[in-house]
């Protein structure tokens, strides 16, 4: 005791805080050092594992420090939380954020003035807020505490914009203190970080990133089938386990044919509503034997020890998600297992997501000009995307962009609520349906003709005890029969332009934007070259991670222990099969002219635009060029790995290769197609 004393100033003070506030006999290894950093007045930079403990490293300094501690924080969930957990311990903490009412808001602002909370959680989106930054100004901030920090850098695996601006916040805020936390950040993510929060000579701890009880592997399966057979066989182990897939459907499929099995699988994903949501966690927790199947939506915030295993159904995004969600497995110190189920057709659909979240020009044009042209659009993004012809997905990240250029803003008229507006001739309107009239009927007593109303579906069915259907189709009567004009709810908010100027004259500078796609595919290309490694697994994880002097073999891996999945369930193909099966597509031949013409372009146009050729065309891709020889958008569009995006900007290229090609007397091989796209030709629109 007397040396850790020496080594660390705090150490007692700390030690006394643990116990009295958090009701902890010790710390976790690494807690002391960090706590020790804050409590000096030292700016500190914290990467660890999940499940480590980083709440505490600014939770107790916090409880130790005169005045408040800002947490900012990206997940609304996640505040709610670590609130609740707080206040359970008697401790003052609260949120401010975009859940609650004016009222709550301003309830709470006024508790911050009087010095009520040690701990206030916010979004990096509230500082857009001139008003809430002076109220900071004048309370003064003890400490600055940036959750998530890897949100803060390109570099990042999940980076926000907002984040970005922390720096300024900083400057204007001038907290003594801050410390930036994360569990996934790679040493040039760490340098962003610091250098964006504008932080001079901070302390980094980066250490503990070992998982020496989690076993390693990624199994090559040929399809779906294969896949649910595997997860099956993790199931059939006993405990709890988590399966992640990388689309709502794919959780849906996976969770239907699991429970088809007789597997206690729990559905979740971010499009149930809150209460299911609420519901499949709190019986995942409580389950022994529980496995849930989910996307990247679940995770935050659950702490279960005694998770046995951690499945991807589909390749994540980046090496940092990856070890992230595989670290919720284990965490009581037993064996658990991390599998990737690996098939190289999920490479080319996460490329396609990563192309989605970065629209063209052409997406984001048409979606300005659909919005200018309205003084407020409030059908939701499903009906604006058919209007701009192109996908949901699309749509989103080209309004996200526009939003963050502050082109427009969105509201909210109150999400699930009726507009009803009651005409002349509702008071002698006289259905003939039953339901109908004992609608109008309530309406009648409730509302006032000819003025705007709203309400909501389960309140209008208490009052008049007919089922919410029941009441849907009784408006529907009565809105025909033209007794009641009905707004119905959108899915989301109303949109605003804030401008009427057409889309070129804007002055949009997208080139973050295709920066960020390029950096989306490298950290892509990074989770792949994991999935291809012949070497050491946990080896390459830690040396991501910037971790020095690994053992070349830990003996934990499916590389270096040989596969454990295999005597799970044994699958039909061999490995070479699997892989051949696993790119849909790939043909067995191609014009060995084009392919070396197709080469020798894309070497030269990646080396003008600093980029990594796979980032133009991955080598498989680029083999079914050169056999589809394709001359035409659609034929293009067949190979896997193309796009609309790709045809516009390399698509002349291509025909001009493979019309070479076929003058030259190589004939096109006939590939698997590609699922029809959502987005229409942008050829035909113009």
């Amino acid at each position: 005791m007397r040396r850790m004393s020496v080594d660390l100033p705090y150490f007692e003070q700390a030690q006394e805080g643990l116990v009295r506030h958090f009701g902890l006999a010790q710390f976790r290894p690494g807690q002391a050092q960090v706590i020790n950093s804050v409590l000096s007045g030292r700016n500190t930079v914290v990467v660890m594992p999940t499940g480590a403990g980083k709440s505490l490293c600014y939770q107790l300094p916090a409880m130790l420090l005169p005045g408040v501690a800002l947490v900012i924080s990206p997940l609304i969930a996640l505040m709610k939380d670590q609130v609740e957990q707080l206040t359970g311990r008697g401790i003052p903490a609260t949120f401010i954020n975009s859940s609650l009412s004016e009222l709550e808001r301003a309830d709470r602002m006024r508790r911050l003035r009087a010095g009520e909370f040690k701990l206030v959680y916010v979004a990096p989106e509230r500082f857009r807020s001139s008003s809430f930054l002076e109220v900071l100004s004048q309370v003064g901030v003890d400490l600055f505490a940036v959750d998530e920090a890897h949100c803060i850098s390109q570099w990042g695996h999940d980076f926000r914009p907002d984040y970005a601006q922390l720096g300024q916040v900083r400057k204007r805020l001038r907290p003594p203190r801050t410390v930036a936390l994360t569990a996934t950040a790679t040493p040039e993510v760490r340098e962003d970080i610091v250098r964006s929060l504008l932080m001079k000579d901070p302390q980094v701890f980066a250490e503990g990133f070992d998982r020496p009880n989690l076993f390693l592997e990624v199994l090559d399966v040929g399809g779906d089938e294969d896949k649910r057979q595997a997860c099956a066989g993790l199931a059939s182990l006993g405990g709890s386990g988590i399966i992640y897939c990388s689309t709502r459907k794919a959780a849906e499929n996976m969770h239907g044919s699991l429970c088809e099995r007789g597997v206690n699988a729990i559905l979740y994903h971010a499009g149930m509503d809150d209460e299911a949501r609420h519901r499949a966690q709190d019986e995942f927790m409580s389950a022994r034997e529980a496995v849930a199947v989910a996307t990247n939506a679940f995770g935050m915030g659950i702490d279960k020890p005694d998770i046995r295993f951690v499945a991807h159904a589909n390749i994540p995004k980046a090496v940092e998600a990856y070890y992230q969600e595989i670290g919720r497995a284990g965490r009581d110190g037993g064996p658990a297992f991390a599998a990737l189920l690996f098939n190289h057709s999920d490479v080319y659909t996460q490329e396609r997501l990563i192309e989605g979240n970065h629209p063209s020009e052409a997406v984001i044009a048409d979606t300005w000009n659909v919005l200018r042209g309205v003084a407020e659009y409030d059908r939701g993004v499903y009906a604006l995307a058919a209007q701009v012809g192109a996908s949901e997905f699309e749509v989103s990240a080209a309004l996200r962009i526009l939003e963050r250029e502050r082109k427009l803003e969105r509201g909210s008229r109150g999400e699930g609520q009726y507009g009803i507006t009651l005409t002349q001739k509702a008071p002698v309107a006289h259905p003939h349906a039953p339901d109908a009239r004992r609608l109008l009927a309530s309406l009648l007593e409730t509302f006032p003709v000819e003025r705007s109303s709203t309400t909501e579906l389960p309140i209008l069915a208490r009052r008049t005890g007919l089922s919410q259907e029941e009441v849907r189709h009784a408006l529907q009567l009565l809105e025909r029969a033209g007794a009641v004009k009905v707004r119905r709810p959108f899915s989301g908010r109303a949109i605003r332009a804030l401008e009427q100027a057409p889309f070129r004259e804007l002055g949009v500078d997208l080139s973050r934007v295709r920066e960020q796609e390029r950096r989306s595919l490298l950290l892509l290309k990074r989770m792949t070259d994991y999935a291809y490694t012949k070497r050491c697994r946990r080896t390459f994880i830690l040396e991501y991670f910037g971790q020095e002097d690994m053992e070349s073999s830990c003996g934990n891996c499916d590389i270096c222990a040989g596969s454990r999945m295999q005597r799970l369930e044994p699958l039909a193909r061999s490995t070479a099969q699997r892989r051949v099966s696993s790119a849909p597509g790939r043909p067995e031949g191609y014009s060995e002219l084009a392919a070396t013409e197709l080469r020798r372009w894309r070497k030269g146009l990646a080396r003008d635009l600093e980029v990594p050729p796979f980032i133009i065309f991955n080598d498989e891709t680029l083999r079914g060029l050169a056999a589809a020889l394709p001359i035409d958008r659609e034929s293009f569009l067949s190979v896997k790995g193309t796009g609309e995006s790709r045809w516009e900007r390399f698509g002349p290229k291509v025909v001009e290769i493979c019309l070479m090609a076929r003058a030259a007397g190589d004939e096109p091989i006939p590939v698997a197609p590609v699922p029809p796209r959502t987005r229409k030709s942008r050829g035909a629109r113009r």
